[in-house]
């Protein structure tokens, strides 16, 4: 199972978007996720087609709004011995 772990200061409820930098899937996939008490964000990319993605984070914290991006690329895994 593949994913991108991050760790905030505080337990977070983030929206997630997913923007495919190949086109190949044009609208975003969206993720409404929420950190563990100690802060642990775990962002599944299972059901993520592999290629080249944009992908932000929005979450609010006390009264303020806070983004992040971050391009990643989810490889294409090549068969057993070849």
């Amino acid at each position: 199972m593949a994913k991108i772990n991050m760790c905030f200061d505080h337990q977070v409820a983030v929206k997630v978007f997913f923007v495919n930098k190949d086109k190949i899937i044009k609208k975003p996939i969206i993720k409404y996720l929420r950190s563990d008490a100690e802060g642990i964000l775990e962002i599944s990319l299972d059901h993520i087609a592999k290629g080249r993605w944009k992908v932000t984070l929005e979450w609010n914290y006390e009264d303020k709004e806070y983004s992040l991006v971050k391009d990643i690329e989810i490889p294409y895994l090549e068969a057993a011995g070849t």
